[in-house]
């Protein structure tokens, strides 16, 4: 991984071949979600462990979720990987051989169905759970995983529309962490994660922080196109004199 000590920058190949930079800035500006300010600490290890596993953050393969813990009044920080990425990652193992996943069900008379796939009768079944297997050559028998929809299901967005879709997911990220742990150690996919209280995302009440508009996507900052720093902000323009006005000094904001 290279470094420019200067800028914080590092750059490094992801497992999908792209060339990626990145910087506490970019982090903070464009992959950080939860609107809260993470400490450049758990920045610095977010982008170390893109590079340890070849995650392209910028391609959607990894973000960081933050949220402010009111009962300590500090910031915290998780790591969030795309199904996508656990997937592709597998099928770049040499003695990758394969995997099964789907859904448990409760059928009218009681007994448990393990289905292959996400298709559920909502008439006639209960779903319960999910399970996966994922082969390898090397072994004689395959990493299973199954879990349980009370345990996930976090009762919002896609887990009340597509709640078999869902946890066929959690069971299959689960199983492709037991196969491979050296490849997805420390990382979790969202379905995986618990659901933050509304909240946590909402600035303290004596916060003055002035809204602040998001840049835009499409135009990342300077230094990720070239090494060099980004060229500084320009001064503001001075106002015009008024009679009577009292000046005020810029306040700075944490974001």
């Amino acid at each position: 991984m290279a470094e420019d000590k200067q800028n914080g920058l590092v750059k490094y190949t992801a497992s999908d071949g792209s060339e990626v930079k990145l910087s506490p800035a970019i982090v903070n500006r464009y992959i950080v979600t939860g609107g809260q300010h993470v400490d450049d600490r758990e920045v610095f290890a977010f982008m170390a462990k893109c590079q340890a596993r070849g995650l392209n953050p910028l391609a959607g393969d990894a973000y960081m979720t933050a949220f402010l813990n009111r009962a300590t009044g500090r910031v915290e920080a998780s790591v969030i990987v795309s199904k996508d990425y656990f997937t592709r990652t597998a099928n770049q193992q040499p003695t990758f051989d394969g995997m099964k996943a789907g859904v448990v069900v409760v059928d009218r008379t009681g007994a448990l169905q393990y289905r292959e796939g996400c298709i559920v009768g909502r008439s006639t079944e209960k779903l319960v759970g999910g399970w996966a297997e994922v082969y390898d050559k090397r072994r004689s028998h395959p990493s299973r995983a199954e879990v349980s929809l009370d345990e996930y299901d976090q009762h919002r967005s896609l887990w009340k529309t597509k709640p078999a879709t869902m946890i066929r997911k959690v069971a299959l990220v689960q199983a492709l962490r037991e196969a491979y742990p050296g490849a997805y150690g420390g990382i979790y996919d969202s379905s995986e994660m618990p659901e933050r209280p509304a909240q946590a995302f909402v600035p303290e009440p004596d916060a003055q922080a002035a809204p602040v508009e998001a840049p835009a996507l499409d135009e990342p900052p300077a230094e990720y196109y070239a090494d060099a720093p980004a060229e500084p902000e320009p001064a503001p323009a001075e106002a015009p004199a008024q009679p009577d006005a009292v000046a005020v000094a810029d306040e700075d904001y944490d974001f």
